[in-house]
């Protein structure tokens, strides 16, 4: 395998390429919240953090599966990895079962927590945790195998569909918030189908009885990376939960379609992450520092250009759009997003960067620093809590200063372990 610098950057151009078209279609969908009242489409964009929330568990999946798949090289490796795959989709299914179970026994309270009037959403938010949750490890291998091009093709499918049927869903039936979920679970499993179709050599190795699957060698990788990730995905999305809790229901709707441009910047750059990630887990000596200092370049080029793109729309959006009568009823709205966007993007912007070095200390399986990547996440999660729980609500410019600032805290410490590992 090539790994000079012009492999690198031809399958990160790819990568970047693929996740753009697919972000692009899948914040095209919020086009269709045109179609929904705010407070359904503030639930709407709630769900889909709870959805990221729910996917914690998986994210160390995605991980080990491309480990070990990168790294799976003899018949037999490739024996246990298949038997591996089997086992734990299995063990996946029944904690969806069990977490769907809780959910619908807990209803009361989750309505009442995310102001939802009917239960249907949710509902539909428990279908979509099984393919959310097995993504990640179908994903994994196509990252371990290197297969790029599917890797992306999965990621636009996700986004093609997704776009289609909820445009569908909500524009032309009228689903709110359901309608939009639907389309959600509709792209996924259609994302899903087609990487377990172009991994099925991977999934489908050997018989049944063939492989081996070492249960306490994969919770030893596991449940590190799983705190280590999940920390990352933690600062992600548990903004908007609050915010949802905090906020009036039409306010939160505001929040969270502003919400999605910080979202997306620390998506459009995680695709260098990923096609560092392989690279890391071979490389040796010096080749650490190159590998991790051209995705580390490279997501700071694009996550700049994204903010500084972003604070100009911010700035321009409100002017363009008074000079345009045939959005007059819109343009009250369209400020207040546009006064929120610069502050959500810079304050994403460090997640961006931290997710890096994150992914490099986990390729290289130094798990010693995790404890306080979690650690900072915690303290953001008795933070929002605390913002929650005050007298007077705090704004939505304060909610997403907090963000910027434990984002801030979580790049300087990952970066900080990072170097370590290259030093």
């Amino acid at each position: 395998m090539d790994d000079n610098r012009e492999t690198f950057f031809r399958q990160g151009s790819w990568m970047v390429t693929a996740t753009f078209i697919s972000g692009v279609l899948m914040f095209a969908v919020h086009f269709f919240g045109g179609w929904m009242n705010r407070n359904e489409y503030g639930l709407f964009v709630t769900l889909l953090q709870v959805l990221n929330l729910m996917m914690i568990p998986a994210l160390g999946l995605q991980t080990v599966f491309a480990q070990r798949t990168a790294s799976a090289t003899s018949a037999d490796d490739r024996s246990d990895l298949a038997a591996s795959i089997r086992k734990i989709f299995l063990i996946c299914f029944l904690c969806w079962i069990a977490i769907g179970t809780a959910t619908l026994l807990l209803n009361t309270q989750i309505l009442a927590t995310l102001k939802a009037s009917s239960p249907f959403p949710i509902y539909l938010t428990i279908l979509v945790g099984l393919p959310q949750v097995c993504l990640p490890m179908l994903l994994g291998i196509l990252q371990g195998k290197q297969n790029f091009g599917w890797l992306g093709g999965a990621s636009i499918t996700n986004g093609a569909v997704r776009f289609l049927a909820v445009g569908l869903l909500v524009a032309v039936f009228s689903g709110q918030a359901a309608g939009a979920v639907g389309g959600v679970l509709i792209g996924l499993s259609a994302s899903c189908l087609l990487a377990a179709w172009h991994c099925r050599d991977t999934w489908t190795a050997g018989s049944s009885k063939s492989g081996q699957f070492n249960a306490n060698e994969w919770l030893r990788r596991i449940v590190p990376l799983t705190l280590g990730l999940g920390a990352g995905q933690f600062m992600l999305s548990a903004d908007m939960i609050a915010a949802r809790n905090i906020l009036s229901v039409t306010d939160s709707g505001t929040y969270g379609a502003a919400g999605m441009f910080g979202r997306g910047l620390v998506i459009f750059t995680a695709p260098l992450a990923a096609v560092m990630f392989p690279k890391m887990v071979r490389a040796i000596d010096r080749s650490k520092a190159t590998v991790l200092g051209q995705a580390a370049k490279g997501t700071l080029l694009l996550g700049l250009l994204c903010c500084t793109g972003c604070t100009l729309a911010g700035w321009l959006l409100p002017s363009v759009f008074s000079n345009l009568p045939s959005l007059a009823s819109k343009q009250k709205v369209i400020a207040e997003i546009a006064l929120l966007l610069p502050y959500f993007v810079w304050s994403m912007f460090p997640l961006a960067l931290a997710n890096v070095y994150v992914a490099a200390l986990l390729a290289k399986e130094q798990y010693g620093g995790v404890p306080i990547l979690v650690a900072v996440a915690a303290i953001y999660a008795i933070a929002l809590l605390w913002l929650t729980n005050k007298t007077e609500p705090p704004t939505q410019q304060t909610i997403i200063l907090t963000l910027g600032g434990f984002n801030l805290a979580y790049l300087v410490i990952a970066r900080h372990l990072a170097k370590r590992l290259v030093a």
